[in-house]
């Protein structure tokens, strides 16, 4: 179980959930910051913080979030989440993420997505997805995720899904990615302008 000291903000007060956000690393900064470019951009952000520019695929997506969870949790003990979480209490309360979904004893994770194109099984999704799972699976300490996708579509040019719900994989921890991932977290963070305060 995550001790509720882990559960830092919730989303629905977004401009908090934003300012806690970048106070450390989350899921989507590690994801990105794996190569050198990658690195760069996402360090460049944290320190000249720009607003994240929205379009009508990321509003989509956040549409659909709520009801991609309501169909997976027919299938599994799930409950959607908004909290963004630590990975403890103390030295590692930097560690952050936001999995869409929990499990009652959190042993069970949700990462939910839209897409234009069926990626078909786990190996198709792309490298940025696989790994912001695998760190929200080491920050929440869980040991599986379901990760569903649905496909998104047009209908008389509004975006529509394209099945009645989603199809999903359960992921295992990656142990030699997640360590992977954790080194580039504290190179990040090295750069935070609260870890050099």
């Amino acid at each position: 179980m995550i001790d509720s000291s882990r559960f830092l903000v919730s989303s629905s007060d977004y401009e908090k959930w934003l300012e806690v956000r970048a106070t450390g690393v989350t899921a989507t900064a590690v994801s990105k910051a794996v190569t050198p470019d990658g690195f760069r951009t996402v360090v460049d952000q944290i320190i000249r913080p720009r607003p994240i520019p929205d379009n009508d695929y990321m509003r989509f997506g956040r549409e659909q979030e709520e009801s991609l969870m309501e169909k997976l949790g027919t299938q599994f003990d799930l409950e959607p989440n908004d909290w963004l979480i630590a990975r403890d209490a103390d030295e590692m309360r930097w560690q952050m993420a936001t999995p869409d979904g929990l499990s009652p004893d959190h042993g069970l994770i949700a990462e939910v997505k839209t897409t234009g194109r069926d990626w078909g099984e786990w190996s198709r999704v792309p490298g940025h997805y696989q790994r912001q799972v695998q760190w929200q699976l080491y920050v929440t300490g869980a040991t599986q995720c379901v990760f569903g996708w649905m496909l998104r579509t047009t209908n008389n040019g509004d975006m529509v899904p394209g099945w009645p719900g989603p199809k999903f994989v359960v992921v295992e921890r990656d142990e030699a990615l997640i360590e992977r991932l954790v080194e580039v977290a504290h190179n990040i963070y090295r750069e935070l302008p609260i870890a050099r305060s």
